[in-house]
């Protein structure tokens, strides 16, 4: 989520760097709305009531898929050259 703010910070400070005023306007309103969106969500995740007690089940295929994607966050967070090269190389083209 902090990616998510600060990606969208950079892109406000271009478009008014690049004087595509309006633009920003509109985005900056974009982003209240979101923002509220997305509190609610984190309110109801930390706030709210349960509404169903039973735990989740667990799969072959959750327990694959969060495998999956906790090696590839590792090692990505590791060593993350390659990943870069290759989306560098994709916005060239």
């Amino acid at each position: 989520m902090t990616a998510c703010f600060l990606g969208e910070h950079s892109l406000f400070l271009m478009l008014i760097a690049t004087g595509h005023y309006m633009l920003a306007i509109v985005a900056t309103l974009y982003v209240a709305v979101a923002i509220y969106y997305y509190f609610r969500l984190v309110r109801s995740m930390f706030v709210g009531e349960a509404t169903e007690k039973a735990p989740v089940s667990s799969s072959v295929g959750l327990r694959f898929a969060l495998a999956a994607s906790a090696i590839m966050t590792l090692v990505v967070g590791i060593y993350p050259e390659p990943f870069l090269q290759m989306a560098q190389r994709s916005l060239m083209k």
